[in-house]
């Protein structure tokens, strides 16, 4: 009984000093960034879609009926994904295997004919993974690294993005947004290696990450073409180079 009360505290502090080094990590990339790397925020007309929380910035320029949206990382907050039907009749697919995402799609009003939700989550193989829960139960977020060391954890499916294009016929992707809880380090990696084809990537690097890795990761998505023009909080915004010169 002592042994468990000892272990619960451990995890408790660790979960409340992972959050205050989360903290200074987003001061550091904030300050520290726009120094590192010139945004072309101004070359493109940007518009943010969905909630405070759920919301993101994008190139309206580069959406439209026709276009092919990935939306990794649901929640229960899908006021993005909503907003790119309802604003330029994209064809959304939302991608959440946690029981909470699952059950809020169950109840959601929204156009199936042009989104389709996909009870699965990103990675570099197709495997079954460990979903861990965050330290706050009420919150919906889980990842497959044990971030908030709770320990407690569900089992999913989860699938590389080439897989999941070739199971829905499709040979490109024009936005890819990833809010997906430190998943992104692999998900991202297998994106370069495959050379998957995508114009505009929305990606949440978080839980926690420092200037160090965000250049890293800017560099990476540089040597297949993407630049950087846009971020806010932990949410940043790459385009291919190839659409800012067209």
């Amino acid at each position: 009984m002592v042994k468990e009360l000892v272990f619960v505290k451990l995890r408790r502090l660790y979960g409340i000093l992972w959050r205050i080094r989360r903290g200074i990590d987003k001061m550091i990339i904030h300050g520290c960034l726009p120094f590192q790397v010139k945004l072309k925020t101004d070359m493109l007309k940007l518009q943010r879609l969905g909630t405070d929380y759920g919301g993101w910035t994008v190139p309206v320029d580069f959406l439209n009926e026709n276009s092919i949206a990935y939306c990794a990382g649901v929640g229960v907050d899908a006021t993005f994904d909503f907003a790119l039907v309802k604003e330029f009749k994209c064809n959304v697919f939302s991608f959440d295997p946690t029981p909470k995402a699952i059950n809020y799609m169950d109840r959601a009003d929204y156009d199936h004919s042009k989104l389709r939700f996909l009870p699965i989550g990103l990675w570099d193989e197709d495997t079954e993974l460990r979903f861990y829960s965050p330290a706050n139960p009420q919150e919906t977020s889980h990842s497959v690294f044990d971030l908030h060391g709770t320990g407690k954890y569900f089992t999913a499916k989860c699938r590389k993005l080439a897989t999941i294009m070739k199971e829905l016929g499709h040979d490109h992707i024009d936005l890819l947004k990833l809010d997906i809880e430190g998943a992104w380090r692999n998900v991202i990696k297998d994106i370069v290696n495959d050379k998957i084809a995508i114009k505009v990537l929305c990606v949440e690097l978080d839980s926690p990450t420092t200037i160090f890795r965000v250049l890293k990761v800017n560099r990476m998505l540089g040597s297949i073409g993407f630049e950087l023009v846009h971020f806010e909080k932990d949410n940043y915004l790459f385009v291919r180079k190839s659409l800012l010169t067209a």
